[in-house]
């Protein structure tokens, strides 16, 4: 079991790389468009989520896929169990965006503030938000 579930993870990280390479490499020439196909590859390969699975544009309900996933629980069930739990609030999904996002800090090598952060309510803007980034570390 530990075997597998270290496997699991080495090729997350291998997929995840794959895309931050392509993304990197191509970033002077790639479209909106194209960057958004590519950046929502690696946001799976990250959650370890099935493009398919993401049936949302809303960013925090797709972490919370992404948790109740990992955590083999239904959609909706791990939010409440946390919120009966927890006296800081922060749910599981909430901790998996914001590691999200400081991870997409380091391998991109640009800086999504805590004040961007706040403002990203969906995976179109947080597309839209790394790819105005990525061009003005270009400059």
């Amino acid at each position: 079991m530990r075997k597998a579930i270290k496997e699991k993870i080495l090729q997350q990280k291998k997929g995840s790389q794959f895309y931050v390479k392509m993304i990197c490499e191509g970033q002077s020439s790639l479209s909106r468009e194209v960057f958004g196909r590519l950046f929502l590859q690696y946001m799976c390969a990250k959650f370890l989520l099935e493009p398919e699975e993401i049936t949302t544009d809303n960013f925090y309900e797709i972490c919370q896929i992404s948790a109740e996933k990992a955590a083999k629980r239904p959609h909706g069930e791990l939010d409440a169990a946390e919120a009966a739990s927890k006296c800081g609030g922060a749910t599981t999904a909430m901790n998996k965006k914001i590691l999200f996002l400081l991870a997409v800090n380091r391998e991109y090598g640009i800086n999504v503030t805590a004040e961007d952060s706040v403002r990203i309510d969906t995976f179109t803007q947080l597309c839209d938000c790394i790819y105005q980034k990525l061009e003005e570390k270009q400059v």
